[in-house]
């Protein structure tokens, strides 16, 4: 058998064992982070694709969401939620219309989730009273050109919100929904992509 015989042999097997083997879906997960959330106006932004954040946009290009304190709130530095552009696709997950949900294990997030872009206007006291859990959400992976759905370990300090801490982030990266883990699953066992 000469050299391009094998080659399209090779490309038959190949195509093949690819059709039958389709590329399988997977959480991709940022675990055991501890990032400190400034008490500023910038807070923190991340980039949950690729894990890079920073205390102000210009360092994680391509943000998906920033936490922050609310200069103008009464009073001011309520923690606040902020997803940039409408054409990011960020959103929060909501218990009704702007109120963000503090998620417990085992919640589902997906397209029929209810969800808000409320930045400063979003009613986020169920954070600020001081609690550690997951916000639900979903974002645009720029690279993928599709939407995704995830979660976002957060814990947070009375009366305000801060100081707050991300503990960690999963993602769908299919697009599928995806649900709130046991803390311990995530969170204790060191697991990173």
């Amino acid at each position: 058998m000469n050299l391009n015989s094998r080659l399209c042999l090779l490309s038959v097997v190949l195509a093949a064992f690819l059709a039958n083997n389709p590329a399988t879906a997977a959480e991709r997960c940022f675990s055991n982070l501890n990032l400190s959330v400034p008490n500023s106006t910038e807070g923190l932004y991340v980039n949950l694709v690729s894990g890079v954040s920073a205390p102000n946009e210009g360092g994680a290009p391509g943000f998906d969401i920033d936490i922050y304190a609310a200069a103008s709130t009464n009073p001011s530095g309520q923690l606040r939620f902020y997803w940039g552009p409408e054409s990011s696709g960020g959103a929060g997950v909501a218990l009704l219309a702007d109120t963000y949900a503090v998620l417990a294990a085992g919640q589902h997030i997906g397209p029929n989730s209810l969800f808000t872009r409320a930045a400063f206007t979003g009613n986020t006291a169920a954070w600020q009273a001081g609690v550690t859990g997951y916000l639900g959400l979903r974002f645009r992976n720029e690279s993928a050109q599709a939407i995704h759905y995830g979660w976002l370990q957060l814990s947070t300090s009375a009366a305000l919100g801060f100081p707050a801490t991300i503990n960690g982030w999963c993602y769908e990266d299919s697009g599928a929904a995806i649900s709130t883990p046991d803390a311990d699953v995530y969170f204790n066992s060191g697991f990173e992509f």
